[in-house]
């Protein structure tokens, strides 16, 4: 009896590996916990139960987080600097050049995107504003209003 026992855990330890495994897959891919876990067939309680008590798949989960931030800051990369392709439309509609019938597009770029990456990448050079005030501020609090 035990070895069967024995057995069985190790099938149920081999498919919770595999639905683990597809889990930080798609995880790495999406940055999603909630679509990943169904991607998987997982409870995400089961999920975040494994990431408090197992320190590898904690790891895991992790680099799978990073592999999607890293994914997400190439992609804005990409729209800031070499652009990303928009069809051109009038009224609602899609232009076409009138010779081939093929849609025209602009090429687009992303002003936001790259103003995001500078101040990510270079904060001392390229935050909003928050530069440390120069000079002191004074109150005066007086008994009354009359001092206004």
């Amino acid at each position: 009896m035990s070895e069967g026992r024995s057995e069985s855990r190790k099938r149920r330890s081999g498919r919770v590996k595999q639905r683990q495994d597809r889990f930080l897959e798609h995880l790495a891919l999406s940055g999603n916990v909630s679509e990943s876990a169904r991607v998987a067939e997982m409870q995400r309680g089961s999920l975040y139960r494994w990431k408090e008590e197992d320190a590898a798949f904690s790891e895991r989960w992790d680099y799978a987080l990073e592999d999607a931030a890293d994914a997400l800051e190439a992609e804005a990369r990409r729209r800031a600097v070499a652009g990303y392709d928009e069809l051109i439309t009038y009224g609602g509609k899609v232009i076409c050049d009138p010779e081939t019938g093929v849609p025209l597009l602009r090429k687009r770029y992303s002003d936001g995107l790259m103003a995001f990456l500078l101040r990510a990448h270079r904060p001392s050079r390229f935050r909003d504003g928050e530069r440390e005030a120069r000079g002191g501020i004074s109150i005066n609090i007086s008994r009354d209003d009359s001092q206004l």
